[in-house]
């Protein structure tokens, strides 16, 4: 069996990527594949506790580079765990969020150097990099906006990420843009402002293309 391919979706809070995951998982399956949803921080019983901690107002004054550690032990136990087993049963892997992820908010966002960053995960996750990264756009206010109609809809706040505000979102969006450059045989950027299915039918696309060029 050939191995799966590796989808990894990124993008601010609130660019909409888990609309977008369920929609690929049901459009997926219904060309027969066989797809594993995924999320970071979290995927394991380990990565679920790092998660708490992460988002936990408990941990207010967690340093950055702790934030970076945490998040790629998490990752770490999400590659060797569930990732890599599934990759090499020829699943499909779609993973909302991943290495990018640390990059931009604990690099480009925090300002920790992106070379220690990327040194920490690269370790972590043992060479497995995503064939595919779509990156949502959105603007800044539009993510604010979602953001607001998600907590409103749950009844819930922000959690200890979303709740560094608008200039760290800035810094996030513009982190997202300046990664995709540095990037671009692996990430790709759809633009997030449109209505859904278009947004689907993109992300479709790329991956049927991502197909093409590995059966070749």
């Amino acid at each position: 069996m050939s191995r799966g391919l590796f989808i990894s979706l990124e993008g601010p809070d609130g660019c909409g990527k888990t609309t977008q995951a369920q929609a690929l998982l049901r459009e997926l399956r219904l060309q027969g594949k066989t797809v594993l949803f995924t999320r970071e921080p979290g995927g394991t019983a380990l990565g679920e506790v790092i998660r708490d901690i992460l988002l936990s107002y408990r941990h207010a004054n967690m340093c950055s580079r702790a934030e970076m550690l945490l998040y790629a032990a998490s990752r770490a136990q999400h590659v060797e765990e569930v990732i890599l087993p599934h990759l090499r049963d020829g699943t499909f892997v779609i993973c909302d969020r991943f290495i990018d992820s640390s990059l931009v908010y604990q690099g480009l966002g925090l300002g920790l150097p992106l070379t220690d960053v990327y040194g920490v995960n690269l370790v972590a996750v043992q060479g497995c990099l995503p064939d595919l990264t779509v990156t949502f756009r959105v603007s800044v206010a539009s993510a604010c906006a979602r953001l607001r109609a998600k907590q409103a809809e749950t009844a819930s706040g922000p959690d200890r990420i979303e709740a560094r505000g608008i200039p760290y979102l800035t810094k996030v969006v513009a982190g997202y843009g300046q990664l995709a450059a540095m990037f671009p045989e692996r990430i790709v950027e759809i633009d997030a402002e449109r209505d859904p299915a278009s947004v689907t039918r993109d992300i479709i696309e790329k991956i049927h293309t991502l197909e093409r060029s590995v059966k070749a």
